[in-house]
């Protein structure tokens, strides 16, 4: 199996055991329990990697998003893993977050709202990234002068030295993946969750809807299901985020389990 990354770090963290961090270590776990499937990791740019999905040649891909798009044309395995979802990042000097620009629970109302109070910011994003149904619509309604896209295999270490420059004014991006990033002191970047957008995002295996691609979705599937009820999986996730959000991500892992225990019923008829 072709397994495609946009991230080149995967090259080396895929095969090097230890703590690195939830993705390369789902699926080091996940690998490890599909001793069946031989695996060949080949990096590409996001852009390339949604077109090769779309070929009628068997071609995988890790750490994607489902969405309603992608959907017409790639299969999903279940979630390989949970991650600690995406936060806008903003210097407090430039864009502070005044009360109208929040709800109650202090997350950030929408994207728009905030982009109209500061109308010449600008926002950093990925080209060819989902960010989720939720964000994708929000940032299909911001103008292209508020926006600056950046591509590449390098897109998250590149977006986030942009934003530590201040070539960008505001940041959408994982928070694990902004520590790993980051460089000095940031005593002026803050950083706040979006209303609507999930605590936690599913990271799957998307594949090409090839007959092949089918049984290794199977495959993958299965393995799955004997992984999320494990100590290793839950201690493996819990060792990636902050104890105030352990209690909450054990609870999705067992809703995880138990949902897609039911579906497989029909999946593996």
């Amino acid at each position: 199996m072709t397994l495609l990354s946009d991230d080149p770090k995967d090259l080396e963290l895929f095969y090097t055991t230890g703590n690195h961090d939830i993705a390369s270590d789902s699926y080091r776990l996940l690998l490890k329990n599909l001793p069946d499937i031989k695996v060949e990791l080949e990096i590409a740019p996001t852009a390339r990697i949604d077109a090769l999905l779309k070929e009628d040649r068997t071609m995988c891909a890790v750490n994607r998003i489902k969405t309603p798009e992608r959907d017409l044309y790639n299969i999903y395995s279940y979630p390989v893993h949970l991650y600690p979802s995406h936060r806008l990042y903003y210097f407090k000097n430039k864009t502070p977050l005044t009360d109208d620009l929040l709800t109650e629970e202090h997350d950030l109302i929408s994207i728009q709202k905030l982009i109209t109070k500061y109308p010449s910011a600008t926002i950093g994003i990925e080209s060819g990234r989902s960010y989720g149904n939720a964000l994708d619509k929000q940032l299909s309604k911001i103008k292209e002068k508020n926006i600056l896209r950046r591509a590449g295999s390098d897109a998250y270490q590149s977006m986030i030295a942009l934003f530590q420059r201040q070539r960008v004014d505001l940041l959408i991006t994982y928070p694990t993946v902004f520590k790993e990033y980051t460089t000095g002191q940031n005593d002026n970047i803050g950083s706040v969750s979006i209303a609507k957008h999930p605590l936690f995002i599913a990271g799957h295996i998307a594949c090409s809807n090839t007959a092949y691609s089918q049984e290794i979705i199977k495959q993958i599937n299965r393995a799955l299901l004997d992984l999320y009820p494990s100590d290793e999986y839950l201690s493996m996730h819990l060792h990636h985020v902050p104890n105030t959000e352990q209690s909450l991500l054990t609870r999705r892992i067992s809703d995880l389990f138990l949902k897609y225990k039911l579906l497989s019923k029909s999946d593996f008829k």
